[in-house]
């Protein structure tokens, strides 16, 4: 998208909205403007660590889940619960994945929780060889975390948790055996890594210190405008990957002649927009913890219009899109869902970006602003 996009914006958007704001010259008056140390403690404090928490939880949740399915030899009501804990745990890491700064940046923890792309499906060519090779010394306690990353989170867990062919749990062979303990594995492996990022954030030397004591004798952080640049920056990716992982491949594919399927995360579980959902959710309520509205300009009262709208719009529209993608893709209700969502993601971010970050003094940086 190119940077003449706000441009066109307005001419979409503009004559709507701007006859509802002339009709109304007694609108609200927009929020009080914060300063960079305030959008960062209530963005810590109101948005990453509840979030993080919640992740925290849901990989307990999982853990156990899985223990279950592997005692009970893999019932359907055990079954059940795991896939129930898994979707739980996969729009909690949805919510939150576009922090992209702080402890989750260490020790490779982005990547071992949620490993995507995959375009080469190495996931499951290295699950496979290490089912194959069955060595228990790889699924003792804790001994995951030096393996792939491939192998570690979310993508590995998907694959073994949504296989009919071998229902996990099931069969008494040292293979199935074997596949339920690694999957058990996983799901401890993913209990602590969220239970690490919780804990790094928190504590008397976590990184919400590093982030609201900015100075000069911080070795991250010199001042606040540095750590709300990582979290207005955070708000955009998220935007991005949004938009990059899933919206733009689904209409890259239907577009071919003939159309392709496109390989998305969390397609096997029928969980693609379900995760999308939780994304949209999560930055949305980033926004609003930023409460970078109150920078909207004065002269263009109509983003306060737009910015609602457009959050509203996409959320609604990602949660028709599992619906769609099994019985209606490639329709013109899919593709016109994934063009809107195309649309209002882009009207957001470069909102967020050009206006909203500019006039609260958020120095983006050079690529943040070259086009879309």
């Amino acid at each position: 998208m190119t940077s003449h996009w706000l441009r066109n914006t307005v001419a979409l958007v503009a004559s709507g909205l701007l006859v509802a704001v002339s009709a109304a010259p007694t609108a609200h008056a927009l929020p009080v403007r914060k300063s960079h140390a305030a959008l960062v403690v209530d963005s810590i404090d109101k948005f990453i660590i509840p979030h993080n928490e919640a992740f925290k939880a849901a990989t307990a949740r999982l853990a156990g889940a899985m223990a279950a399915v592997c005692s009970a030899g893999g019932d359907a009501p055990s079954r059940a619960a795991a896939t129930a804990a898994f979707a739980d745990t996969a729009r909690a890491w949805g919510s939150l994945d576009f922090i992209r700064f702080g402890p989750v940046t260490r020790a490779h923890r982005l990547e071992r929780v949620l490993f995507w792309p995959d375009p080469r499906a190495t996931a499951q060519r290295q699950l496979g060889a290490l089912i194959a090779a069955r060595k228990q010394d790889v699924i003792a306690p804790g001994a995951l975390a030096s393996q792939s990353v491939a192998v570690q989170g979310l993508t590995a867990l998907e694959i073994l948790l949504y296989d009919d062919k071998a229902p996990l749990g099931t069969g008494t062979d040292e293979t199935a055996v074997y596949r339920c303990a690694f999957a058990r594995a996983i799901a401890d492996n993913l209990a602590t890594i969220a239970r690490e990022i919780a804990d790094e954030w928190t504590g008397a030397d976590g990184f919400r210190l590093k982030m609201v004591a900015a100075g000069s004798d911080n070795p991250l952080y010199k001042d606040a405008s540095e750590t709300a640049r990582d979290v207005v920056k955070g708000l955009a990716t998220g935007l991005e990957l949004c938009r990059d992982r899933f919206l733009m491949p689904e209409l890259t594919a239907l577009a071919a002649d003939p159309p392709k399927r496109a390989r998305l995360p969390f397609d096997r579980a029928e969980l693609m927009g379900a995760y999308l959902s939780a994304s949209l959710i999560g930055l949305h309520d980033l926004f609003d913890a930023t409460g970078l509205v109150a920078f909207v300009p004065a002269d263009k009262p109509w983003m306060a219009e737009f910015l609602p709208r457009a959050w509203k719009s996409l959320i609604a529209d990602s949660a028709t899109l599992d619906g769609l993608r099994t019985s209606q893709r490639g329709s013109e209700a899919h593709l016109h869902a994934l063009r809107k969502m195309r649309f209002d993601i882009g009207g957001i971010r470069s909102i967020v970006v050009r206006e909203l970050a500019t006039n609260a003094e958020i120095d983006m940086g050079f690529n943040e602003l070259d086009g879309d």
